[in-house]
């Protein structure tokens, strides 16, 4: 599939989502305790936004990224307001730059040589929220492996940074990283 392609078959499932405000990842939510009170946060692969309203809302200077611009197009009319940066941005050809963001978060997205990336664009003290699909397609999620963790795969994801929190369900892993 070329790019082309994959922007379009993203473009067309964004398009078709209702209009309803999107909620944040539960799993950030329940750390919501561990986050900074001030900083810059990104929302990498961001999709509607729900992370990245819920971050921003919370006094953030938050980045949200995603490589649909239909996913992004709703984001910035909801961002009005606040300390919110919208752009439609393939994070695989350019992911953040080291040492940019005091939080990042990442879900439903996998793309696994992004992970040296990611670690390196924290400051020091910086927490990496990571939820994604895990184990092998039991109906939710994408099908292809190549998309979806294995069972205990993300717990060393991350090697250079210090594990805080980790779960995993039959198709689910998350967890949270400081710098």
């Amino acid at each position: 599939m070329t790019d082309d392609e994959k922007r379009a078959r993203w473009d067309a499932c964004y398009a078709q989502v209702e209009a309803v405000e999107p909620e944040p990842l539960p799993f950030l939510t329940a750390h919501a305790d561990w986050l900074p009170a001030s900083g810059r946060a990104l929302d990498l692969a961001c999709g509607r936004g729900g992370n990245a309203l819920f971050l921003a809302r919370r006094g953030l200077d938050t980045w949200a990224w995603d490589y649909a611009e239909s996913a992004v197009a709703g984001l910035r009319q909801r961002a009005d307001g606040l300390p919110l940066q919208v752009e439609c941005r393939d994070v695989t050809a350019r992911p953040p730059e080291p040492e940019s963001f005091d939080v990042i978060v990442v879900a439903h997205f996998l793309h696994r040589p992004l992970f040296p990336a990611l670690a390196a664009a924290l400051r020091p003290g910086g927490l990496l929220f990571y939820e994604t699909w895990a184990g092998a397609y039991a109906g939710r999620g994408p099908q292809n492996p190549e998309y979806r963790l294995k069972l205990g795969e993300l717990a060393g994801a991350f090697p250079g940074l210090i594990l805080l929190e980790l779960q995993e369900d039959v198709d689910r892993a998350a967890g949270i990283w400081r710098c």
